[in-house]
């Protein structure tokens, strides 16, 4: 009897070990095949300042850069864990991007090193843009525009408006731009900024059944000329202007009633557009659209940021970190280390 009992002892000490041997590997091994597995954040901005140098920014602070012309990106160390919602670079040395709670950094060395610099206000960054290493635009939440003569050292709110979110600001020449927001909110100045004039948007409640009555919330704007600009937004909505914003056009193209994120334009005849699970490319000015091919798809993605690639064609950004260049016919990503 003796005997048994020490067989059982022996026999339950070694399913104990058994046991946890399995509780630590179903612990641990997820996060070590994880831990070897690439991680890409989020991408909402793209910037080329050049047929080599490219830029894109993101979730947690995220930069990654280019120097073969988008072929191969490298992880930048930003100094931040804000989210970079906006990239925008007026040469291969001088950039900004701008993010949550009023994150600016700012580089003078293509990225090698970020420096932060203030902001007037605490509020999210949407987007940003600079005519010259010296003269620079954002546009903020609650409906302020900040302006820059001396590359960032100092900002200083430039207009502010009703409290609403401003989501991208495009300029076609030192003079004139627009900024386009929630709840179809459109500002334009041909003044270089020294005057916004509001173009269109609207909110009110209703006073018989309290529902909110707004205009369609715009995501982004591209400035062609002085007289032309895009803006596309949420259920598919594309607008178009051809007298400098004093008249809209809807366009009708096709797609699906989703969120458009993003427009781009070569400034001749291409105009392309990017959004949740959707891309529209069009060769004359809006008059017919075309599916372009993706490779991998981006049916259940999304891309946000959309740029010119000064050579050969245009590079977008979305979802997980996807990076995809274009040619003629197609568009296919690339990964990065």
């Amino acid at each position: 009897m003796q005997r048994i009992f020490s067989q059982w002892f022996v026999f339950k000490g070694a399913l104990s070990k058994i046991l946890l041997t399995i509780v630590i590997m179903y612990c641990f091994i997820p996060s070590i095949l994880y831990a070897q597995q690439k991680v890409y954040e989020d991408l909402f901005s793209v910037s080329f300042s050049d047929e080599g140098n490219g830029w894109a920014c993101g979730r947690w602070g995220t930069v990654v850069n280019t120097s073969d012309g988008g072929t191969t990106w490298i992880h930048q160390n930003t100094g931040t864990d804000f989210t970079l919602s906006s990239i925008y670079f007026v040469d291969p040395q001088n950039g900004w991007a701008v993010g949550d709670e009023g994150a600016i950094i700012h580089t003078i060395d293509g990225g090698k090193t970020w420096e932060k610099q203030k902001s007037p206000v605490p509020f999210f960054l949407m987007d940003v843009y600079f005519e010259t290493p010296l003269k620079g635009w954002i546009v903020t939440e609650r409906t302020h525009i900040l302006f820059t003569e001396d590359g960032g050292k100092t900002w200083s709110i430039q207009f502010q408006d009703e409290d609403f979110i401003l989501k991208a600001i495009s300029f076609v020449d030192p003079l004139h731009g627009w900024a386009v927001g929630e709840y179809g909110y459109i500002y334009h100045t041909s003044t270089g900024g020294a005057t916004w004039k509001k173009q269109a948007g609207y909110f009110d409640i209703s006073e018989s059944t309290g529902e909110v009555e707004a205009g369609i919330f715009l995501f982004d704007v591209v400035a062609i000329d002085p007289q032309t600009a895009w803006a596309v937004g949420i259920d598919g909505y594309v607008i178009k202007t051809e007298n400098g914003g004093q008249t809209w056009q809807e366009f009708e193209t096709g797609v699906p009633k989703t969120q458009l994120f993003c427009i781009a334009s070569d400034k001749k005849n291409r105009i392309l557009i990017g959004g949740n699970g959707v891309f529209l490319s069009s060769a004359d000015k809006g008059l017919t659209w075309k599916n372009p091919e993706f490779t991998p798809p981006i049916n259940y993605g999304w891309i946000y940021g959309l740029a010119l690639h000064p050579s050969s064609g245009f590079v977008a950004v979305g979802w997980e970190g996807a990076i995809y260049l274009s040619t003629s016919t197609s568009w296919h990503q690339v990964r990065y280390e």
